[in-house]
C-alpha cells in the first residue's frame, strides 16, 4: 500500500515483495529470486489495498402499517415501533421518544433473530452484571432504573467472503556455540513464504451510529443457525432501530477485521524460528456477499452525575456489556489490598529463600507487592469497559483454511560475538 509517496512493489510471478539492486540496475525478489528490468514496471506493479465489491441482495420495504415512528431530540436517534408499544424513552440516551406524524418505511431485513431473553430475566442479568464489579459506586447501583430497559433489534450488516492471502517473512534460527573464551552466535538467515486460502462467514457489523461498536463487538457471538425469516410479530412489544450506515459505510472495519485474522492465521504456520518479521502480507476479499439483519438487544441508559451510562445485553445468551462509572475511593483500596497481599507473599517467599530478612528480602517484597497492586488495579478496570475488537477470528470457517504454497529458503549464515566468558577463580 502506498504510504508518503512511496510504493511497494510485488512480483508478477510469486506476489512477493521486489527492491531495487544497483549491482544489477534491477529490480529482484528475495523469494523465488527472478528479475525484472526497470522498463517492465508501471504502475499496474504497485502493490495497491484492494477496495472489497460485496454484493448485497435487493432490498423491499417494510410494511409501515399499523406502525410508529420515533425520534430521540437529545441523540437523534430514529426508532420503529408498533402504535401499542409503550416506548417513551431512547434506548441509547435515556431522554424521551417524540412521535413523527408519518412512517417511513425501513428496509425489509433478509432474516431477524428474536428475542430469547425476557425483560424479568434482563433485569436480573444486569443486576448480576453489577454485582461482580469492584469499583462501581454503592450509590450508582442504589439509584439506577432498572426497570426502563427497552427491548431493540439492531440493525447489522452480516458480510461472507472468501479470502486468499500471499504473506512473506524474514526469519532467523539463532544458536549459540563457545568459541574459545568467547561465546558467540550462529544467525541463519530464511526468506518464508506463506499463500492461503479460507472463508469467513457472518462477520457482523451494526448500522447504528448511535450504538457504540464496542458495545456490539463485546455482545458476540450471536448463533446464526437461529436466524429466522422476517415476520412483524417479533416486533411485538419491541422497537427496531432504523439503520443509519449501509453496507458500504461500515466495510471498512469488516475488512480491517478479515484481513487481521487472515494473516494471523496465515503467520500461525511459520513455526521453528527464533524470530519472524512480515516483509509484505497481500490479503484479498473476493465472492463477498452482505446481508441485513435484525438482532436483539436489551438496552438501559441512566445518568448518574451528570453522565449517561449505557448498558447492552445480547437479547438472545444474555451477556451483558457496559461501561461503568468508577469510585477512585475503591481504587485505591483494590490497589493497597492486593499490594499487602502479594508483599506479604513475597516476603515470606523471600525469607526462606534468602534465609532471613535483609535489604533485598524488603525490597523484593515492596516491587512484588507494587506490581500485584497494579495488576489487580488493570484487571478490575478492564472489567468495566467494553472493547471493540479488531479480528474475526470466530467467524472463520476452520475446515475452509487450507496452504496453497509453503517455501522456507535459507539465503545465508552470520555469526556475531555475544560476550566474554568470565573468569572463574579458585
Amino acid at each position: 500500500m502506498a504510504e508518503n509517496g512511496f510504493h511497494d512493489y510485488k512480483c508478477p510471478n510469486c506476489g512477493g515483495p521486489l527492491a531495487f539492486r544497483g549491482d544489477l540496475n534491477k529490480m529482484a525478489c528475495e523469494y523465488c529470486d527472478s528479475q525484472f528490468d526497470m522498463s517492465e514496471f508501471s504502475q499496474d506493479t504497485q502493490v495497491k489495498e484492494e477496495v472489497t465489491d460485496w454484493q448485497q441482495n435487493a432490498a423491499q420495504k417494510m410494511d409501515g402499517a399499523g406502525m410508529k415512528e420515533y425520534v430521540c431530540n437529545t441523540c437523534a436517534a430514529v426508532l420503529v415501533a408498533e402504535e401499542t408499544t409503550g416506548a417513551t424513552e431512547c434506548p441509547y440516551c435515556g431522554n424521551p421518544l417524540v412521535i413523527k406524524d408519518t412512517f417511513e418505511g425501513i428496509n425489509l431485513p433478509d432474516g431477524i433473530i428474536p428475542f430469547a431473553v425476557d425483560k424479568a430475566k434482563a433485569q436480573e442479568a444486569l443486576q448480576n452484571f453489577y454485582k461482580g464489579k469492584k469499583l462501581i459506586p454503592d450509590s450508582f447501583i442504589d439509584k439506577n432504573r432498572i426497570d426502563n430497559i427497552n427491548g431493540l433489534y439492531v440493525p447489522f450488516w452480516l458480510f461472507d467472503c472468501d479470502t486468499e492471502g500471499d504473506c512473506f517473512y524474514r526469519a532467523t534460527k539463532e544458536r549459540q556455540y563457545d568459541k574459545g573464551d568467547e561465546v558467540w552466535k550462529e544467525i541463519q538467515d530464511f526468506a518464508v513464504s506463506r499463500s492461503a486460502k479460507m472463508r469467513f462467514e457472518k462477520v457482523p457489523a451494526d448500522g447504528s451510529k448511535e450504538m457504540k461498536d464496542a458495545y456490539m463487538d463485546s455482545l458476540e457471538p450471536y448463533d446464526y443457525s437461529k436466524i429466522t425469516d422476517y415476520n412483524p410479530a417479533y416486533m411485538s412489544g419491541y422497537v427496531a432501530n432504523k439503520y443509519d450506515e449501509d453496507a458500504n459505510a461500515v466495510k471498512e472495519r469488516v475488512d480491517y477485521r478479515i484481513r487481521t485474522t487472515a494473516k494471523q492465521k496465515i503467520r500461525d504456520t511459520v513455526k521453528g524460528y527464533s524470530s519472524v518479521n512480515a516483509t509484505a502480507e497481500n490479503i484479498n476479499i473476493h465472492d463477498g456477499r452482505v446481508r441485513y439483519c435484525m438482532l436483539p438487544v436489551w438496552m438501559l441508559s441512566t445518568q448518574w452525575n451528570g453522565q449517561v451510562y449505557s448498558f447492552a445485553m445480547n437479547g438472545q445468551s444474555g451477556k451483558v456489556v457496559g461501561d461503568l462509572p468508577i469510585d477512585q475511593g475503591k481504587c485505591t483500596k483494590v490497589f493497597l489490598t492486593s499490594a499487602l497481599i502479594v508483599a506479604a507473599i513475597a516476603l515470606a517467599i523471600l525469607y526462606f529463600a534468602m534465609d532471613g530478612f535483609g535489604v533485598g528480602t524488603i525490597v523484593g517484597a515492596l516491587v512484588a507487592g507494587l506490581i500485584g497492586g497494579f495488576v489487580s488495579l488493570s484487571s478490575a478496570k478492564a472489567a468495566m469497559v467494553a472493547s471493540e475488537k479488531g479480528q474475526a477470528d470466530q467467524f472463520l470457517d476452520e475446515n475452509s483454511f487450507a496452504l496453497t504454497r509453503q517455501e522456507d529458503r535459507h539465503t545465508g549464515t552470520r555469526h556475531e560475538m555475544v560476550r566474554k566468558k568470565e573468569n572463574k577463580q579458585g
